[in-house]
């Protein structure tokens, strides 16, 4: 009986572990280090990893909320992106670049846009110490962003 337990338990535990991924974690001295492909690299990963409303059509009235498990590696990717760009001068143009397409793009899941545009806006509040110009940017992005910028 505790074989089957403690067996049970293993599989169980292998199971799950498959569905968790240790997502890359930089150190500011290695963000400091990045080279231009790399933060390519992290940008294309994240642009892959962007939910499109296409593939993730928004539910219906009435329907239980549903957060896809694939949501988390695009989370993760645009707040690495933000991190990236606070520490490293050299790659702020282009991630800022890419966080404003990213806000822009009509494809992608306004929740992400909204991400995007909050990490975009924060930079420039904090670091260039301007507002961005929000008419430049999707209504429905712009207002579920705001709930964290203003």
């Amino acid at each position: 009986m505790i074989k089957i337990l403690i067996t049970s338990l293993f599989i169980s535990y292998s199971a799950l572990g498959n569905f968790v991924e240790i997502p890359k974690l930089y150190t500011r001295a290695e963000m400091k280090r990045l080279s231009k492909i790399e933060f390519n690299q992290i940008l294309n990963e994240a642009k892959a990893a962007l939910p499109l409303k296409k593939d993730y059509p928004d539910q219906k009235a009435g329907e239980v909320a549903v957060i896809h498990h694939e949501w988390k590696d695009a989370g993760a990717a645009l707040h690495e992106i933000a991190q990236i760009i606070k520490v490293n001068k050299l790659h702020s143009a282009n991630g800022l670049e890419f966080l404003k397409k990213c806000a822009k793009n009509k494809e992608v899941r306004t929740e992400f846009a909204a991400i995007c545009l909050t990490h975009y806006s924060v930079f420039y509040k904090v670091h260039r110490k301007v507002k961005i110009n929000k008419k430049e940017f999707p209504q429905e992005v712009v207002n579920l962003s705001s709930f964290i910028t203003d």
